[in-house]
């Protein structure tokens, strides 16, 4: 009947501790991508696996050849002033191409390369992105300047140069180097991942014109020095880990969803139960109201017998559902006097056997009377059995010890208590010496001895209290 009032305590502490750690776990997991986006990876290209002439590292590589894969070179003349004087004699000009490649499933992002020059030479032409050029590195006079060779004429050149025919050349020396910064617009940064299950590459190539100094035109230069700086950029998506705390989020949500739809329904089903319980306990009433109104004698009687029993199982640990049921059970003890004859239940004297007989019967009347309420169980054993004595020599089965239901025991001792604490048609009420010397001689014979003890405690502590003058009042 009774209503589980709250939410189980598991549910209730994984409903808090869950969001916690999922925060815990999705902070974490935007921090560790967050440095994973932000920090720079730079690597000498002589660090990494050197494959023919390209530089092959975890997640990217760089390689640094002649357009075409052979020289594809040729003869430049000397280069000379206004008075024959010569500039630069006579060089092998190359296209060499320097190619990126991403080898991750990440994108690569603000990348740039430096290339040392490994010999003096010159550089004629470039294309796509932005070529910072640092000239004179090792003389200590250094010189910076980034230009667009094929744009040459909107510089004002502060590097060493010459004007030729073809355009502008600019000199380095051994150990000057460029950096290359990539053109967005050209689609050169990001990079974009590596593509799955198939051999095409996923890469950037740029370009750059070299003259070189009295070499046959077969030769290629060695730009084996320089460095590779970039980001790699990953998509939190990526992670599994990621999908982990969605799954999680959605678990929770799920749950706390279901527990304020429990608790709502909860606080329904209590307010109904609540509803119940005061239809129940009206009827009831109702019902122990026509029974007093038979007996005036024992108004009240009804109601205390139930308050008493409800004690005495609250002072034996019983649940408070269990406490509850007992009260209501109580309540209804004596329904079977309705079927009882007025001259009888009012007679201010004795009774005779024949009296005694049909008064008895009370018991199974108040039984039969309850047999369709099934709303509370065993409601009909507290009307058949709680004139059983503990020692058996009760009435109507004789029923003795711990074969008494335990209601009915309980009914028993609060039935007597009220019967000597009050005043009755045939007597008034008894003292509280002579109701303590009853409690504690009979304590094994007509009443359950350890209900005895609490009833006794109650007393004693003042939570049942006895009437303390002669007409009960």
């Amino acid at each position: 009947m009774a209503v589980q009032r709250k939410i189980s305590k598991p549910l209730r502490v994984s409903i808090i501790i869950l969001p916690i750690l999922i925060i815990i776990g999705m902070t974490s997991l935007l921090l560790q991508n967050h440095q994973y986006n932000t920090r720079e990876r730079v690597h000498s290209f002589m660090d990494g696996k050197r494959e023919g002439t390209s530089f092959v590292f975890d997640d990217i590589t760089v390689d640094i050849v002649t357009r075409g894969g052979d020289t594809g070179s040729w003869i430049n003349g000397p280069i000379t002033d206004d008075s024959n004087h010569v500039l630069y004699k006579e060089s092998v000009g190359t296209i060499y191409e320097m190619v990126v490649i991403n080898n991750s499933s990440d994108v690569i992002t603000d990348w740039k390369a430096i290339v040392y020059i490994p010999e003096d030479m010159c550089v004629a032409n470039t294309w796509n992105g932005d070529y910072e050029y640092h000239q004179n590195v090792n003389s200590g006079n250094e010189n910076v300047q980034s230009l667009d060779l094929a744009e040459y004429s909107k510089y004002d050149i502060t590097l060493e140069h010459f004007m030729t025919a073809s355009g502008v050349m600019v000199r380095l020396y051994e150990g000057d180097y460029f950096i290359y910064h990539p053109d967005v617009v050209s689609g050169e940064m990001p990079i974009a991942p590596k593509q799955q299950d198939t051999d095409k590459e996923s890469s950037v190539r740029i370009g750059f014109i070299m003259y070189i100094e009295k070499k046959p035109i077969d030769y290629v230069a060695d730009f084996s020095k320089g460095e590779i700086r970039y980001h790699l950029h990953t998509s939190i998506l990526k992670n599994p880990f990621f999908w982990v705390l969605c799954v999680a989020t959605i678990i929770w949500f799920s749950c706390f969803l279901a527990m304020i739809i429990v608790k709502v329904n909860l606080r329904r089903l209590i307010e109904q139960q609540k509803r119940d319980e005061k239809i129940i306990e009206q009827t009831m009433q109702t019902i122990v109201n026509f029974i007093e109104a038979k007996d005036p004698y024992t108004k009240g009687h009804s109601m205390r017998v139930a308050q008493y029993s409800r004690l005495l199982a609250e002072s034996m640990g019983f649940s408070e559902t269990e406490c509850k049921s007992f009260y209501y059970i109580a309540l209804m003890h004596d329904c079977g006097k309705l079927y009882i004859p007025d001259n009888i239940l009012t007679k201010p004297g004795k009774l005779t056997n024949e009296e005694y007989e049909i008064m008895k019967k009370h018991t199974s009347f108040g039984e039969e009377l309850l047999r369709n309420f099934t709303i509370i169980e065993d409601i009909g054993m507290g009307a058949l059995c709680h004139h059983e004595r503990y020692d058996g020599n009760g009435y109507p089965n004789g029923l003795a010890g711990e074969d008494i239901p335990v209601i009915a025991r309980l009914i028993c001792i609060s039935d007597a208590f009220d019967a000597m604490n009050s005043c009755r048609c045939y007597r008034k009420n008894l003292t509280p010496d002579i109701i303590l010397n009853e409690l504690k001689n009979n304590s094994g014979k007509q009443f359950d001895p350890i209900m005895i003890d609490h009833l006794l405690k109650l007393i004693e502590t003042g939570v049942i209290s006895m009437s303390d003058s002669e007409d009960g009042k």
